[in-house]
């Protein structure tokens, strides 16, 4: 027994020593981390000055260690638990230092290779947006007159329409080529249409008049707003480009803007905004207006109304006015001169209501005129008609 407890005793501190050096070895790596270098041969430990000795710990590893000379005698627990202590640390700030590293740009993580049958499709670059010029050739416009081809689109309508095309564009090219290859290069409008977009009113048809000799603006309510630069546009070009010589306003019964403007509700912007001068008109003449006991005439009073005042807004514009002064001494007066027309979609006949537009504003040029000379005045100095001058 007692050569048995001898045994053990002198085997300790050769396992002990064993012990020591494994944990060691295996901090070597997470000491370095923390600022101590050592070197192979012999052990020897540097540690930075920075680096707090604590004896407990470190003992005597900044001097050099050797492998042979290296005994323990005895096992020391709390050396030992130290040194464990100072591995994990080591281990702990190693790890840290390795997470929070960056890695190579140009280094790819591996990605498994997926099976053959599960393989993604190869997925292609995003579509060219393709450009205007590029829709226009896909879509059969290479050439200047392309060739009918039979679509089918989802409206019938939309088949009436381009099969009534082609049906009237075979009749004029066959009736009347000079005309179509006059269109093709020109035009020369000597009239001026300014009507309600409503679909039952169509300028050229009612009129019975080709191609190229109407120029025409549309709106809902036939306005002349000073503020809109689509008419005021189309006055400028039309007046000034083209020398139309006629300016024709028409309105239409059954105008459903003038109806909406008749009705006490908020029709929601822009159409509200638009309207609002319809109720202007309304004003102004609400005394002839109040005295019309049916609904229907009134409404219809009010459209012919509404059109007397939208040819004095026509006078109103700088372009028209500029245009009166510059031929105000030609034959005939002048140009451009103003009409107010009334059509109705019951009998599709168009009536002039002869009023005397230059007659209307003669008494306003204090207000209206731009500083073009004469460009308000009509032949003979008038007063203003009163609105019993509107013919019923």
């Amino acid at each position: 027994t007692d050569g048995r407890r001898l045994d053990r005793s002198s085997q300790q501190p050769v396992r002990m020593k064993f012990v020591l050096n494994i944990m060691l070895l295996a901090g070597a790596a997470p000491l370095a981390s923390a600022g101590v270098t050592m070197h192979r041969s012999g052990l020897t430990a540097r540690v930075p000055t920075n680096f707090q000795k604590r004896k407990g710990v470190l003992g005597s590893m900044s001097s050099k260690l050797s492998r042979r000379p290296m005994q323990v005698p005895h096992a020391d627990a709390s050396l030992t638990f130290e040194l464990i202590g100072a591995g994990v640390l080591g281990a702990a700030a190693w790890g840290i230092a390795k997470s929070t590293a960056k890695e190579p740009a140009s280094v790819a993580p591996a990605v498994p290779a997926a099976p053959a049958q599960l393989a993604p499709a190869k997925t292609s670059a995003p579509a060219k947006k393709p450009s205007m010029a590029e829709l226009i050739l896909e879509g059969g416009m290479a050439q200047k007159t392309p060739k009918y081809y039979a679509k089918q689109y989802p409206s019938k309508k939309l088949d009436e329409l381009f099969a009534g095309n082609k049906k009237w564009s075979e009749n004029m090219m066959s009736n009347k080529p000079e005309l179509m290859e006059k269109l093709g290069s020109m035009q020369e409008p000597k009239i001026m249409y300014i009507g309600c977009a409503d679909s039952r009113v169509p300028e050229n048809t009612i009129s019975n008049m080709d191609p190229g000799e109407i120029f025409v603006v549309r709106n809902v309510a036939n306005q002349v707003q000073l503020y809109d630069n689509s008419v005021m546009s189309a006055l400028q070009f039309g007046v000034g480009a083209l020398g139309v010589e006629d300016i024709i306003v028409a309105g239409h019964y059954g105008c459903g803007g003038v109806k909406a403007s008749m009705a006490n509700n908020d029709h929601g912007a822009p159409l509200e905004q638009w309207i609002s001068s319809i109720r202007d008109v309304y004003r102004l003449h609400q005394k002839d207006l109040d005295s019309i006991a049916d609904p229907q005439e009134r409404t219809e009073r009010l459209i012919q109304l509404n059109t007397v005042e939208q040819c004095l807004n026509v006078l109103r514009a700088g372009p028209v006015q500029k245009r009166r002064m510059e031929t105000m001494n030609q034959p005939g007066g002048p140009i451009p001169r103003v009409h107010a027309c009334v059509y109705d979609p019951a009998t599709g006949k168009l009536t002039d209501m002869d009023v005397d537009i230059e007659k209307y504003i003669s008494g306003y040029t204090s207000i209206y005129d731009l500083n073009y000379k004469g460009a308000l005045e009509p032949r003979q100095k008038l007063q203003p008609a009163p609105s019993s001058a509107v013919a019923a």
